[in-house]
């Protein structure tokens, strides 16, 4: 039986460069090309150079190469415009959510060491500099605060000169958290070398022409918006609209004024576009390709993506830990292998399969945890040797702690997460393989499988469910088709209807919260 390991496609060249490398060279092939939109703000790559590079001077007035610097903010040009000056200065950029709130963000300020922070003026009315002055007397580290909204004037004062900072390729570039499904975040440390090609090479693989427009959806503060979207936009040479929060609306009409090519989402975001009432009159004839991952997708989801939006749909599957893509469809796959496997590993990236317990490759087609080697992947986690080290096999491969298969033509189905594995009387259960059945019953829209503690069987299966608008569901019918569909011992035999799930800001359900949301609800 052959095992389930897919080497490393190494066709493609690897750049050798730092995220200000990359700027650069965009800067140097389309100098006069729009690089940036956000509202009233245009820059062409001419503009965005020059600007990071001034910025850039202004940073190192401030703080020496290597020091750690933090953004709290909402998706921005100015965001992006530090996150390179970050870069080019060398320094680390920690990128936090401005949802968080005054306990958490202190803690990650003194978690990374930050000695200084980039903050908004305000998201969804909180006061984020008031937030940062009432916890500064605890954080020793932390000595300068900068406005992001003071960019320009900051781009003004920076001394004269060139940057004169040597920054290496296997510098770390970002710290980013991740983000927490499971519990505590942890920072990730990742590397100019890692996050430039996993974005440059990922975008290639859109396979769509240069100098296009692509929608900022993802937050930057995520791997998905940081590195996949901006640097992945910068790599073609492409013009990034930013959008500073999600709401439907807004993206239909930006998608027909700019002509948007290309767009991620997760599955909420595109059902929240397709049910909005403007969809049917907007023209969506610009778009090429959606990208979507995050959460479980169904084949009938990605039949609606495809029917309603008329563009091809690729599916990513990766993570912060991985320095972004870890696998993906590739461009005009057929619907049933969209929906029901990840695609192929990313270039350059080798995967196995492996038993959890053992560290052994298992056969194809058999669940064990997915474990990858790539050059983009995180150096480790910041001031947490523990688990660095618990985060890599012996092999050096990156432990995932996502369970699926890999099969014969190289493609990797996923079937849940390691933590997330329910063993009830014994038997190892697998949450995704129920999601996915119970994804195919009339009105569901999403659902989330969850273990809880039970004196009988060790874990009980529950089920949340959210229902499509306006719709509901008949418990025993859907409880009905899942035994015609699975096992019995798999059939979930506690249920509950919610009109939301708690989530992370990349949109993945937090199933350690969905746990609480059922009380003590287990009974033997």
């Amino acid at each position: 039986m052959a095992k389930a390991f897919f080497p490393a496609d190494q066709s493609s060249a690897l750049r050798d460069w730092t995220v200000g490398q990359l700027l650069d060279d965009a800067a140097a092939r389309a100098g006069e090309r729009i690089a940036v939109r956000d509202g009233d703000l245009v820059w062409t790559y001419s503009d965005l150079k020059a600007h990071s590079e001034n910025l850039s001077r202004y940073l190192l007035a401030q703080f020496k190469p290597g020091e750690h610097v933090a953004i709290w903010g909402a998706n921005s040009a100015p965001w992006l415009l530090y996150q390179l000056a970050a870069a080019k200065a060398g320094l680390v950029l920690v990128t936090l959510n401005p949802a968080l709130r005054t306990v958490e963000m202190e803690a990650l300020l003194r978690q990374s060491r930050s000695v200084g922070v980039i903050v908004d003026e305000e998201f969804r009315g909180n006061n984020l500099p008031s937030i940062i002055e009432e916890v500064r007397p605890s954080l020793p580290d932390l000595r300068t605060v900068l406005a992001t909204s003071d960019w320009a004037e900051n781009v003004d004062k920076a001394p004269a000169g060139t940057v004169d900072v040597k920054v290496s390729p296997d510098d770390t570039a970002m710290i980013l958290f991740t983000s927490g499904t499971t519990g505590k975040p942890k920072g990730v440390q990742l590397h100019h070398r890692g996050i430039v090609n996993s974005a440059v090479l990922g975008a290639d693989l859109y396979e769509i022409e240069d100098g296009l427009s692509w929608l900022s959806i993802m937050p930057f503060f995520h791997i998905g918006g940081s590195c996949t979207t901006n640097l992945g936009c910068i790599g073609k040479v492409s013009t990034n609209v930013i959008l500073r929060a999600f709401e439907p609306g807004e993206v239909l009409r930006l998608i027909e004024a700019e002509q948007i090519a290309w767009f991620p989402c997760v599955p909420t975001m595109a059902i929240a576009l397709i049910e909005h009432h403007n969809f049917s009159q907007t023209d969506l004839s610009s778009v090429q390709v959606i990208q979507t991952g995050g959460a479980p997708v169904t084949p009938d989801f990605i039949r609606l993506l495809l029917n309603s939006f008329g563009a091809d749909v690729q599916v990513m599957f990766g993570q912060t830990e991985a320095g972004g893509i870890m696998c993906t469809n590739r461009r005009g796959s057929p619907v049933e292998l969209i929906a029901s496997t990840v695609g192929q590993p990313h270039l350059c990236t080798s995967l196995k399969i492996a038993d959890s317990l053992t560290g052994e490759i298992v056969d194809r087609n058999v669940v064990g945890e997915i474990r990858i080697s790539s050059p983009f992947m995180t150096k480790g986690y910041f001031d947490n040797p523990e688990a660095t080290a618990a985060a890599f096999d012996k092999e050096g491969y990156l432990c995932t702690g996502d369970l699926g298969t890999l099969d014969e033509q190289g493609l990797v189905r996923v079937t849940g997460r390691l933590k997330e594995m329910i063993i009830r009387g014994g038997e190892n259960i697998y949450p995704r393989e129920i999601e996915d059945r119970l994804g195919e019953f009339p009105n569901v829209s999403e659902c989330a499988v969850v273990g809880l503690p039970s004196e009988r069987w060790g874990e009980e299966v529950a089920v949340a469910i959210r229902c499509s608008a306006g719709t509901t569901i008949d418990v025993e019918e859907a409880r009905a088709f899942l035994l015609d569909r699975i096992a019995r011992h798999k059939v979930p035999k506690i249920w509950k209807i919610v009109e939301d799930f708690p989530r992370t800001p990349s949109g993945k359900i937090q199933k350690f919260e969905v746990v609480q949301t059922f009380g003590d609800a287990a009974s033997d």
